[in-house]
């Protein structure tokens, strides 16, 4: 499609292109006649030549025009069916997407992730009572203005090609690890399809990946359809229950399983944040993107004190259980808190104490039932629900909570005593304390006890040179620690478990499973370099940035100051020359050629006044 910059549509000056994809192009305006700043998104001459495709813009341009959301891009025109090119007209975003923003910015934590989707859904549930559905949610669609505020764009423009599952060179429409089921399926679309897309970015703010990842689409779209994931919380330990819970209802397979309106994972999400003392507000979420760092800093620091608070009340109302698990969430973010090291310790002290009184209790009852003594059978066992602080007081009595009356049958004089089998009596097992979890009907079942396997991980792909730099870290399920050498070993806990490199320059990751792991035969870990990264410094405003030689991402001019330089894939090199001419208003043109790597790269600019 050829390039419509310097032209003029209507009343719109198209003054820069900011981006494009497989529909349309998106070029920055002047609205000439009420001389502001606006966003002109273009479809492609194949998708603007059909009569249907035209109608559908229309319809979808007058009923999302009606939308009037803080988190909703706002259409302002739209072309007309008669014109030669089809177009809408939105307020143009000074910023970045959030997938760009995941990109290069992101540090996960599952309150900012429950915090972002939070508004997103809040849009959403608006846009779902006026009957339009979006079906083409992902982070690439979400924009970041430059004062923190989200922007959910496209509504209906994924209705366009509404029955058409294909596009002309065989692929399916729209992002493959975001589709529902449904989608991929081809049965009925409706606003739950758009929260399965949600429970999938929750999933990826949360852990810092996605749920449904292949070597191919095709694979994507077979671990969609059967709905399988690694647990969130396998791949980030900070993740929770109560936050698992509310993902995993997102992501089930069937949508009469799933959250059935928008408004209801709002809710969840409300309740999730009041826990840990984050409110659900637009002013939490501008004071995460106006300042990151220092906002994670802080969020972490009042995270651990809500936890703390809740522990704390936790272990006055003698629930012990619910406790630790709260203790366990502020140690995972500040491994060094005394007092919940402090509490944790007593906690685990008591619950000692309990497991040991409740077999106590069992080879009592079990006596009892042999030499039929029925007084002892009076006393319950005591459990974690029943047990207080105080009662394992001293000699270890303890009182009971309830009587059971064993029952009695009458026999004959004339007839022998018979010998009673032996009773088998197991300790109860103390009741799960109930989260945000979706209710679900489940037959219940011991719990096997936890194994280890000696096991061993060999990273493929990254210079050996990095590898003894010690900047990478290797996680295993909740475990993380500094990686310095090709092959690791390593205890793999329980059945399976998440494998990943995470660093500044390179990532990767592997599912292990028990059967893989195998004395002296390490498993392939592979890892690829993440794609560069130029952080312009000292550019003055108006600048614009072209790439001349290299690995260039494209030749097109790009405006600094409403978007970012495009990030540029080396391969498998470990460093590249490049070289970006460098333009602004008042200033003397300049070329800058220098060498770059994966990850971050300083590009420092200085230009000569003219």
């Amino acid at each position: 499609m050829p390039t419509l910059v310097g032209t003029k549509l209507d009343k719109y000056e198209i003054q820069s292109e900011v981006g494009h994809g497989g529909m349309a192009v998106v070029y920055r305006g002047i609205d000439t006649v009420l001389s502001r700043e606006v966003a002109i998104k273009v479809l492609h001459p194949h998708m603007a030549g059909r009569e249907e495709s035209r109608a559908r813009l229309r319809r979808e341009a007058i009923t999302v025009a009606k939308l009037r959301h803080e988190n909703i891009l706002e259409i302002y025109d739209y072309s007309g069916e008669s014109e030669a090119e089809s177009y809408l007209v939105t307020e143009f975003i000074h910023g970045m997407t959030l997938r760009e923003w995941l990109d290069t910015r992101w540090r996960p934590r599952p309150a900012l992730a429950a915090l972002i989707i939070h508004r997103l859904c809040a849009a959403l549930g608006h846009a779902h009572k006026s009957g339009i559905v979006h079906r083409d949610i992902k982070p690439e669609n979400v924009m970041i203005r430059s004062d923190g505020c989200l922007k959910l764009m496209d509504f209906g423009i994924a209705q366009i090609i509404d029955h058409q599952k294909l596009t002309m060179t065989g692929q399916l429409l729209g992002s493959p690890a975001y589709m529902a089921p449904e989608l991929i399926n081809g049965k009925p679309i409706d606003s739950r399809t758009d929260l399965f897309a949600v429970g999938v970015m929750l999933y990826q703010l949360a852990t810092g990946e996605l749920p449904f990842s292949g070597r191919n689409p095709h694979e994507v779209l077979a671990r969609i359809a059967e709905a399988e994931y690694t647990r969130p919380s396998i791949i980030c330990s900070l993740v929770d229950d109560e936050l698992e819970a509310i993902i995993d209802r997102a992501l089930a397979r069937e949508p009469e399983q799933r959250y059935q309106t928008a408004d209801d994972v709002v809710r969840d999400l409300e309740r999730y944040l009041d826990e840990v003392g984050v409110s659900a507000t637009q002013e939490e979420v501008t004071a995460y993107f106006t300042d990151p760092d220092r906002y994670v800093d802080q969020l972490d620091k009042r995270i651990c004190n809500a936890l703390m608070t809740r522990a704390e009340g936790a272990t006055k109302a003698g629930h012990s259980a619910r406790a630790i698990r709260l203790l366990g969430r502020v140690l995972e973010l500040e491994r060094d808190q005394k007092q919940a090291k402090l509490m944790l310790s007593r906690l685990r002290t008591r619950e000692r104490t309990v497991k040991r009184l409740m077999a106590g209790g069992a080879a009592l009852l079990a006596t009892a039932a042999v030499s039929g003594g029925a007084v002892l059978l009076y006393m319950t066992p005591p459990t974690e629900e029943n047990f207080r602080p105080g009662d394992e007081g001293a000699g270890g009595g303890i009182v009971p909570s309830t009587a059971i009356r064993p029952e009695h049958k009458a026999t004959s004089p004339s007839e022998p005593p018979r010998e009673e089998p032996k009773a088998v009596v197991e300790p109860p097992t103390p009741r799960k304390s109930v989260g945000v979890r979706p209710a679900e009907a489940t037959k219940a079942t011991p719990k096997a006890a936890a194994t280890t396997t000696p096991c061993a991980v060999k990273v493929v792909g990254m210079p050996v040179v990095l590898l003894q730099g010690g900047l990478h870290s290797l996680q295993i399920g909740k475990l993380k620690q500094p990686l310095r050498s090709e092959v690791v070993e390593f205890d793999l806990p329980g059945e399976r478990a998440l494998v990943h490199v995470a660093g500044p320059k390179y990532k990767g990751h592997v599912t292990v499973e028990r059967g893989d792991c195998r004395p002296g035969t390490p498993i392939e870990l592979p890892v690829k370099p993440l794609k560069a990264i130029l952080d312009f410094t000292g550019n003055p405003q108006q600048t614009t940035v072209v790439c001349v030689s290299g690995p260039c991402p494209d030749t097109r001019p790009h405006l600094l100051d409403v978007e970012r330089f495009p990030d540029i894939d080396l391969g498998v090199q470990l460093e590249a020359e490049i070289v970006i001419e460098v333009r602004a208003q008042g200033y003397a043109s300049k070329t800058f050629k220098q060498r770059i790597g994966p990850g971050r790269n300083s590009f420092p600019i200085a230009l000569t006044p003219l």
